[in-house]
């Protein structure tokens, strides 16, 4: 290919390697340096001016700043991969724990701990491994807070499973004779246990399972609570679920109460005890699933103890009237009464006493609050949520006094007024409740419970209605006797204990508003029933309009 470059163009040849120039020689006093190309004139430079090319790419030796060896003040130096990794979790790494006293170290000292790998080893040049090695493991102390006596308090509060149940004595020792007799023994039997909500029944049998777990041991427990079943009938395939069965929810349900009942009726198989939780969540047309359920325990060669949870008192003689002609499948009956203002008040003082420092309730609060509840529901869950809300007020009060102090340590007690004022938000104002009533006796929120369910029935012409109607209708009955209304969630405890006693009937759905509630006493024995007559009178004569 011919070249397309001028024959007398000047060629300029440029050295492959340049030697530094030194300010004491000529331009020209180095010998090996090459010739001026012609045609270029070369301009001398004075000693001190020092001309850099454009492009650093043209920079050699020491003109290069690139190529320093040394490295700059402003910079640390490059770091291998190796330098570069975070501590290793040897033993020369750095340990956490906690601590309750907190150090006495400056804050010099403390910022030496958390220098860095590249810091320490500019400081150490040379025979900085030797040090490094004999150094001590370096600790990082992260101090834990200490909690307040309120926050103490709220914690014992707590609505679990204790470590020792109070004033259940007698049906612990009731629930643990039936589980030796017939889960060590290996005779089949079944119990139904019942009891308002609060009274401690689930809590009395888990603490039993929990402390009995050794002599339980060579038997099979399954807890299942029904009111995580989306049906009656999905109970069959939880219990084979529990009991290893594959493929339980694509067999027919015939077929699959079949094959529970040879797994339950095997030779060799140890001793299988169901537990159902809110068993009265099984209601069904016919009452199939809990007269299945409650037969199981008396087939031939059987291997269950059935343990059937509800509120429901009469649940087995009431709904399951076919048990009565087959007394054998009848199970044995436990009830769990409310828990008296004495009962409450022990119980509300035990806990407290596990708190340390001076009293964080006040004596008569905490008697106010186990007479109020007590006459209410009974419930024990109940009045250690009032309790746990009353110190919450107080806590959020003194906290907002002291948003830069800290809190002091012989704080302001829970008095009445604190526990009055949560009972009143939980319950109502002014509730015309006596501690000292008679145990067949219904507090007034109660009785206007029940008249508002008659009134409602009557009007909506039906037998069961929804407790979200129940309690629009109880809320205007309780306006028209100028008296504060409950919250729809305590209107349901309140029907769950008129359950308990055989006034009504619930039937639990997955929402509370949607619970079917009917009365199951007649019309004429509610004046008899609530022992309060005028009452009665006043409000079914004035209606719900």
């Amino acid at each position: 290919m011919p070249s397309t470059r001028s024959q007398t163009q000047a060629t300029i040849n440029f050295p492959r390697r340049k030697q530094p120039r030194t300010p004491g020689k000529a331009p020209g006093g180095c010998g090996d340096a090459p010739s001026n190309p012609p045609g270029v004139t070369l301009l001398p430079l004075s000693p001190r001016e020092k001309v850099l090319p454009l492009s650093p790419r043209k920079r050699l030796g020491d003109d290069n700043l690139c190529n320093v060896p040394h490295s700059l003040p402003c910079s640390p130096t490059k770091q291998s991969k190796k330098e570069n990794e975070l501590p290793s979790a040897s033993c020369q790494g750095r340990r956490l724990f906690f601590t309750e006293q907190p150090t006495t170290e400056s804050p010099g000292k403390r910022n030496d701990l958390v220098l860095s790998p590249l810091r320490k080893r500019q400081e150490t040049p040379g025979g900085s491994e030797r040090s490094r090695l004999n150094k001590k493991p370096v600790c990082i102390q992260l101090f834990k807070q200490e909690g307040t006596c309120y926050q103490q308090a709220k914690s014992v509060l707590h609505t679990g499973v204790p470590d020792r149940l109070h004033a259940r004595e007698k049906e612990t020792d009731a629930l643990w004779r039936f589980l030796k007799e017939h889960v060590c023994e290996e005779k089949p039997g079944s119990l139904y246990i019942s009891g308002a909500p609060g009274t401690g029944k689930t809590a009395c049998l888990s603490r039993i399972l929990q402390d009995f777990k050794s002599e339980l041991m060579g038997s099979k427990t399954i807890v299942l609570n029904c009111m995580s079943l989306s049906s009656s009938q999905a109970v069959f395939p939880a219990i084979a679920e529990q009991m290893g069965l594959q493929g339980a929810s694509n067999v027919a349900r015939r077929d699959l109460v079949r094959k529970l009942e040879k797994q339950l009726t095997a030779e060799g198989t140890p001793m299988t005890m169901l537990v159902l939780d809110e068993m009265d969540q099984l209601d069904s047309r016919g009452q199939d699933v809990l007269y299945t359920v409650f037969e199981w325990p008396w087939l031939t060669g059987s291997r269950l103890v059935l343990i059937g949870v509800a509120n429901t008192l009469d649940l087995t003689d009431r709904i399951l009237t076919r048990l009565q002609a087959r007394p054998k499948c009848k199970p044995q009956l436990l009830n769990f009464p409310p828990y008296t203002k004495e009962q409450i008040t022990s119980i509300l003082q035990e806990r407290l006493r596990q708190v340390s420092g001076s009293e964080v309730l006040d004596s008569a609060a905490v008697q106010f609050c186990a007479r109020k509840v007590s006459a209410v529901s009974g419930d024990a869950r109940k009045a250690l949520d009032v309790c746990r809300r009353a110190i919450e007020i107080v806590e959020l009060d003194l906290r907002s006094q002291t948003v830069l102090k800290p809190l002091p340590g012989f704080p302001r007690r829970v008095g009445l007024p604190h526990i009055s004022r949560v009972i009143s938000d939980v319950y109502g104002d002014r509730m015309a409740l006596g501690g000292d009533k008679a145990s067949d006796s219904f507090p007034l929120q109660q009785k206007i419970l029940v008249c508002s369910l008659l009134l409602l029935a009557r009007q909506l012409k039906a037998k069961e209605v929804t407790l979200g109607k129940l309690h629009e209708a109880y809320s205007r009955v309780c306006r028209r006797q100028q008296m504060a209304a409950i919250a729809q969630s305590e209107c349901l405890s309140l029907a769950a204990l008129l359950e308990s006693r055989g006034i009504l009937g619930l039937k639990k759905a997955k929402e509370a508003r949607l619970t079917k509630v009917s009365l199951k006493i007649e019309e004429k024995d509610v004046e008899h029933a609530l022992k309060d007559g005028v009452l009665v009178g006043n409000i079914l004569a004035g209606g719900l309009h």
